[in-house]
């Protein structure tokens, strides 16, 4: 049985205190990297005043995704920035570039088009980035990180055997920096963050992050301040759905997170915080003040009937990828099963599959990202019609449909 969640005033303080109070099986989601970072530093914080981190704080750089680049942003000189980490998947041997090697912008020339970058042995090359795909964009961030830390890595490692967003505690850090982390599946891996920098703080993550994941007690951040395709009742329902025991929500606007989410579970949470909201205009200010310290509990009311079903919006969740990958040329393609949040969908006729996240980026069988036009000739793909001739209706009963616009 899933549990009810709890509707509480925003205060990040409140939230990163709430967390520290039993940090064991607790999780913090958050629709953006922008928040989910704000809510790292503010529990980290709460954590050294407890004693609960050790006292290093060493610095380490880890490298962080500029997920703002689309495949076709990266195609101009003008959309990099001098410092700018870039990894190279399938490698170039025109340039020089090994697979997965690494290299740092060091100039841009959007006038001709030139990228100059400096390889890991020195030397700079220049080169049209139309002409060369298949890299992925990082910043270079500085975080400070202590034994009892909790780490998320961000992208998978075969030698160290962890796969992108697993999760594990910092047990040492020894001479020279290296690093023993203890992952939640319970091994042990030792790294020198020096040469793998895809890790980073694992206090809060975003849902999309979340999905696979499983915690009695999850504290979900509704910030009604983020990006309005970021907060929407998916992100609600795949949140809480990470709790297995308890989940609390915290939000800085109940009336506006009400309508933003007027159909989804949290709908009676929203309604009577807002009914609290409007009361607490009559009070003194010293009763005021005193109401936004207590838990906001929702009452027993009736709740209203969503208009989608848990199994239907479960099946929107494993269409909107490809809808937003591909458009009007995903026909055909049919969903076939979900990895670490990476949906992955199969040719009715030509049998090629893809395999893309909630954001419309591509990946390989081995979960490696790649560009969409690598993906697509992987796939045997050409051009095709609308989606909607491959996802029935919800309420649709074609041939071999299972009820939920699914073809089995």
């Amino acid at each position: 049985m899933r549990p009810k969640p709890g509707l509480r005033c925003f205060n990040l303080r409140a939230e990163s205190q709430d967390y520290a109070t039993n940090p064991e099986k607790t999780l913090i989601v958050s629709p953006d990297n922008a928040s989910r970072r704000e809510i790292n530093q503010a529990v980290r914080t709460e954590l050294e005043a407890s004693g609960a981190l050790g006292k290093e704080n060493v610095r380490f750089p880890v490298l962080v995704a500029r997920n703002e680049m689309t495949g076709a942003d990266r195609a101009w000189a003008t959309k990099y920035n001098a410092g700018d980490t870039l990894q190279y998947m399938r490698g170039s041997k025109q340039v020089g570039m090994r697979k997965n090697s690494y290299a740092t912008v060091v100039a841009t020339d959007p006038k001709s088009n030139l990228l100059t970058v400096e390889r890991a042995d020195g030397q700079h090359v220049s080169y049209d980035p139309k002409r060369l795909r298949g890299a992925d964009v990082y910043t270079d961030m500085q975080r400070e990180f202590s034994t009892g830390d909790r780490i998320q890595f961000t992208q998978n490692n075969k030698d160290l055997d962890v796969h992108n967003r697993d999760l594990g505690r910092i047990e040492a850090i020894r001479k020279g920096n290296l690093l023993t982390v203890k992952m939640d599946d319970g091994r042990t891996v030792n790294f020198d963050p020096a040469q793998m920098r895809h890790f980073d703080h694992g206090y809060a993550v975003t849902s999309h992050s979340s999905q696979g994941l499983t915690e009695d007690r999850v504290i979900v951040n509704m910030d009604t301040n983020a990006p309005a395709e970021l907060l929407t009742p998916r992100f609600a329902y795949v949140s809480i759905s990470r709790a297995s025991e308890d989940a609390h929500i915290y939000t800085n606007d109940a009336a506006t997170l009400g309508e933003r989410l007027s159909t989804d579970v949290t709908k009676s949470s929203a309604v009577d915080c807002q009914q609290r909201a409007a009361h607490s205009q009559t009070q003194t200010p010293k009763e005021h003040t005193m109401q936004q310290h207590n838990e906001l509990k929702p009452e027993r009311s009736e709740q209203q009937t969503p208009h989608l079903t848990a199994e239907q919006i479960e099946h929107n969740r494993h269409y909107a990828p490809i809808e937003t990958a591909l458009r009007t040329e995903a026909s055909g393609y049919e969903w076939k099963r979900e990895s670490a949040g990476i949906q992955s969908y199969q040719h009715n006729r030509t049998g090629g599959w893809l395999h893309i996240d909630p954001q419309g980026q591509f990946f390989d069988r081995q979960a490696q990202a790649v560009t969409r036009e690598t993906a697509l000739e992987h796939a045997r793909h050409s051009a095709t019609h609308s989606v909607g001739q491959n996802a029935q209706s919800l309420t649709g009963s074609g041939p071999n449909n299972n009820g939920f616009g699914i073809s089995l």
